[in-house]
């Protein structure tokens, strides 16, 4: 009998194939997909990307070199320079369209290597966060407004005076705005509340100078390991609150991750009384459980204080 084996027909037919759903994946995807050389040569796109520089075909869009929609060539460089050290990279960099038109984007990237090691692509994926950084101005520009005219109204501050973060007021000022934004464009965000381990304890032992040289390491700690469009507050005496934006399932895992690293090495260079050690409570929002910011904060309160119990217990 003949060997049921694939002839190299079958296997050209079938890479063929596979090659056409990936194509077709990608032109379905509501982000710009791109592919381009060392120099800036554009030799792959969806259509996503070619609208989003406003050109109608992806066609229309390979005779332009990436640098010719740069707003700061410097925004390149430096990307490519991240890439020399890692295999991809996230960041954030505003673009020019066809039309002249500014817009913001976040740029996923990451770099193809040829069998010498030398780079070869750069692949990558970009998403338009103009709205989000528009929004955001919006919500500045009022509070500086408002600032200017209310200096003498302490008492509406949105800034906490200690840690130089948002206070409770602010963290639900911008976060309604953001809660907006998640909605309407259906972006996944998660919520951290934080809540200072022990804080009273170094307190009562060390004086308050002590505790708010913590909340003041925490408050650096937060604002070294997110990103500057996180939203971040101290919101009560010892409790912290995160919302964060992130497309892709697992970043809070690996938000927690950096986030124990840093205390980690923050202890190993600190005196005792200066230790840090937080609970932490994390949920992603869920439009069907949590009808307004106020229950997703609580639900947030509620799994960081679940940590905080499972710690007393497990004590000796």
């Amino acid at each position: 009998m003949p060997e049921n084996r694939p002839t190299r027909r079958m296997l050209e037919e079938a890479l063929l194939a596979g090659e056409k759903r990936y194509r077709v994946f990608v032109e379905q995807l509501p982000v710009g997909v791109y592919r381009t050389t060392p120099d800036g040569k554009i030799i792959e796109a969806n259509t996503a990307l070619a609208r989003m520089l406003g050109l109608e075909t992806p066609a229309s869009l390979l005779r332009y070199n990436v640098e010719d929609f740069y707003i700061k060539k410097t925004d390149r460089t430096r990307l490519l320079k991240k890439l020399e050290s890692k295999s991809s990279h996230f960041t954030e960099f505003e673009l020019r369209r066809v039309d002249g038109r500014r817009f913001w984007v976040r740029d996923y990237s990451q770099s193809v290597k040829g069998p010498d090691g030398a780079f070869k692509y750069f692949d990558g994926i970009l998403l338009d966060i103009t709205e989000l950084k528009r929004a955001k101005k919006r919500v500045e520009q009022a509070l500086r407004k408002y600032r200017a005219g209310n200096e003498e109204l302490k008492g509406l501050s949105l800034t906490d005076d200690l840690t130089g973060l948002n206070n409770r007021r602010g963290f639900f000022t911008f976060g309604q705005q953001q809660m907006k934004i998640v909605k309407r464009l259906r972006k996944g965000v998660f919520l951290l509340y934080i809540d200072v381990d022990q804080l009273k304890r170094t307190n009562d032992t060390y004086g308050h100078p002590a505790g708010d040289r913590v909340l003041t390491s925490v408050a650096t700690m937060l604002r070294e390991t997110l990103r500057e469009s996180d939203l971040v507050a101290r919101i009560g005496g010892d409790e912290f609150a995160i919302l964060a934006m992130r497309s892709k399932r697992g970043g809070e895992k690996n938000l927690r991750s950096r986030l124990e690293e840093k205390i980690r090495i923050h202890n190993l260079g600190n005196p005792r009384r200066f230790h840090l050690a937080l609970s932490i409570g994390i949920v992603r929002y869920d439009p069907r459980k949590f009808a307004s910011l106020e229950e997703f904060l609580a639900h947030g309160d509620y799994l960081m204080y679940q940590e905080k119990r499972t710690k007393a217990l497990s004590l000796p």
